[in-house]
C-alpha cells in the first residue's frame, strides 16, 4: 500500500467536493447529547453520526437558503425505537419533501450503506436521499451527493441485499452537485417524485407471525434483528413502532412479567378490539355481541348524579339478583370505600367466564369530561355458589406495560377484585385472567373509538 498515494488521492477527492460544513464543538456535545439520551450503549456511535448529520444538514441548509423550513419534530433521530434500529435519519420534512440523511463515516468512501428498510418500506422512505460525509477528526462534514428515490428505485435491480439488511450503492451514482439538490427544496413538487402507499395488510401479516415473533423477539435484547429474525419479520417489526418500543425499553421487570406484556402487546396489536362506547347507548359490537352482553343504565331513579352511596349495614344479597342489580350495587360499593365517583352516564357489559369455576367479568367504561379521554373499570367475582378452587388474578395491560395486577383471595372477605385503568382515545387495554395452576384466558382489547 502506498500511503502517500492514498493521502493524496484523499486530498482530490476532498477538492472535488462543492463545499465543506465546519463541525463545530456545540455540534458536537449536541450529538453526544443526543446520543446518550435515546441509544443502548453499543449502539451510542452510530446515533452520534446519525445527530452530526442531522446537524450538520440544518447548518447547511440555514446558510443556503434559510428561507427552506426544515421539521425534525418526527424524525427517526428523535425517537428511541427507530434510532436504535436503523442507520439513517428519516421522516425529516424539509419545506413539503421527505428527506431522508446516509451519514457516511469519511468523505472518500467509494461506496455508500443506505439501510434496505429506508428503500423497500414505504413507512421509511424519502423523495430525497442526502448522503452525508462527517471528517470528526477534521471538524468537517459535507454533502457527498443526493439521490432521489425514482432513480433509487430504477437502480435496485442492480442492487443486493446484504446478509445485514443493507445496500451497497457507488458514490459515483450519486448527484454530486449540492445547487441541485437546493433547486429541487426550491422549485419541484413532490407529487413529482411518487412514493410507495403503505400496504393495508399490516395487522393481517403480523397476525399471520405473532407466534414465531413471541419466541424470537426476547432473543434481540443484544443483538441486532438480522442476526435473529427473516426480512419479512424484520419488515413487520420494523413497521410496528410498539413492537420496537418493547424490544428497546430497559428490562426493569423480571422476565416472566416481559415475556407476559409482549403475549398481550402482540394481542393488543393483532386481535380485533372490542369498541365499549357502543355500551354507552346499550348495544354491542357485531362481532363481539356472542362473549359481551350489555346491561341497561342504573335505574332512573339516580337520574344524572353519580351512583349513591349505600348505607354501610346494608347487607348485599347478590346471589338474588340479575346481573344489572348486582353491578348497581357493586360499583355503590367501590363507590363508598375507595372514594371513586362513578357518573350514572356509564357503558356497561358482562361476560360469564368457565375457567376452573365459573366466574363473571364486569366492564364499566365512561369518558372524561371535555374528550379528554376514558376510563375503563373491570370487576372479576366469583359467580354465587361457584367458589374458585384457585386464587384467580386479573391483569391489565395497553401497548406500554403491563397497568395493574390483583388477585381475588381463596380466604379474602370479598367475592370479587376490580380494577381502573385510564388513557387516550388511542389506547387499547387488554385484560388476562389466570388461575395459579398457569391457566389463563385473555379477552379482546377494549378500544373507545368516538
Amino acid at each position: 500500500m502506498n500511503y502517500l498515494t492514498d493521502l493524496t488521492d484523499d486530498w482530490v477527492e476532498f477538492e472535488e467536493l462543492a463545499e465543506t460544513i465546519p463541525l463545530e464543538s456545540e455540534q458536537l456535545d449536541q450529538a453526544v447529547e443526543l446520543s446518550n439520551q435515546v441509544g443502548k450503549e453499543d449502539r451510542k456511535w452510530q446515533i452520534y453520526l446519525q445527530a452530526l448529520s442531522l446537524l450538520s444538514f440544518e447548518e447547511w441548509l440555514r446558510k443556503r437558503e434559510p428561507e427552506i423550513s426544515l421539521n425534525r419534530e418526527h424524525s427517526s433521530v428523535l425517537q428511541p425505537q427507530y434510532v436504535n434500529a436503523i442507520d439513517a435519519v428519516f421522516n425529516l420534512r424539509v419545506g413539503e419533501f421527505k428527506v431522508c440523511l446516509i451519514p457516511t463515516i469519511t468523505l472518500t468512501d467509494k461506496e455508500v450503506t443506505i439501510p434496505r428498510a429506508v428503500v423497500d418500506l414505504p413507512e421509511f422512505t424519502a423523495h430525497l436521499y442526502v448522503v452525508i460525509g462527517i471528517e470528526e477528526d477534521l471538524g468537517i462534514s459535507a454533502i457527498r451527493g443526493f439521490l432521489r428515490h425514482d432513480q433509487l428505485i430504477n437502480y435496485q435491480p442492480q442492487l443486493q441485499s446484504e446478509v445485514d439488511w443493507n445496500y451497497q450503492i457507488s458514490i459515483d451514482f450519486l448527484n454530486r452537485e449540492p445547487n441541485e439538490l437546493l433547486l429541487y427544496l426550491q422549485c419541484l413538487i413532490p407529487s413529482a417524485i411518487p412514493l410507495p402507499e403503505i400496504p393495508t395488510n399490516r395487522q393481517a401479516t403480523l397476525a399471520r407471525m405473532q407466534s414465531t415473533l413471541l419466541t424470537l423477539l426476547p432473543q434481540l435484547r443484544n443483538r441486532p434483528l438480522w442476526q435473529v429474525l427473516t426480512w419479512e419479520q424484520g419488515a413487520a417489526v420494523l413497521t410496528t413502532p410498539d413492537l420496537l418500543n418493547w424490544l428497546y425499553q430497559p428490562l426493569t421487570e423480571n422476565t416472566a412479567t416481559v415475556s407476559n406484556h409482549l403475549s398481550e402487546l402482540l394481542q393488543i396489536l393483532t386481535q380485533q378490539a372490542v369498541n365499549v362506547r357502543n355500551w354507552l347507548r346499550n348495544q354491542v359490537d357485531e362481532v363481539m355481541q356472542l362473549s359481551w352482553e350489555a346491561l341497561p343504565a342504573p335505574s332512573p331513579l339516580r337520574g344524572t348524579e353519580p351512583l349513591r352511596e349505600l348505607p354501610a349495614s346494608f347487607s348485599l344479597r347478590r346471589n338474588e339478583q340479575n346481573p344489572s342489580q348486582e353491578l348497581d350495587e357493586i360499583l355503590i360499593e367501590i363507590s363508598r370505600n375507595n372514594q371513586l365517583e362513578i357518573p350514572a352516564n356509564t357503558g356497561r357489559a358482562y361476560q360469564d367466564l368457565t375457567l376452573g369455576n365459573r366466574v363473571r367479568l364486569y366492564a364499566v367504561t365512561w369518558s372524561f369530561p371535555d374528550d379528554d379521554g376514558w376510563t375503563l373499570l373491570l370487576i372479576l367475582k366469583a359467580i354465587s355458589g361457584n367458589k374458585p378452587d384457585d386464587e384467580m388474578t386479573l391483569r391489565v395491560s395497553d401497548r406500554v406495560e403491563v397497568l395493574a395486577e390483583d388477585t381475588l383471595q381463596l380466604d379474602g372477605d370479598e367475592d370479587y377484585i376490580f380494577t381502573q385503568v385510564a388513557g387516550t382515545y388511542q389506547d387499547k387495554f387488554l385484560a388476562t385472567i389466570t388461575l395459579e395452576t398457569g391457566e389463563f384466558q385473555t379477552l379482546p382489547p377494549f378500544e373507545f373509538i368516538l
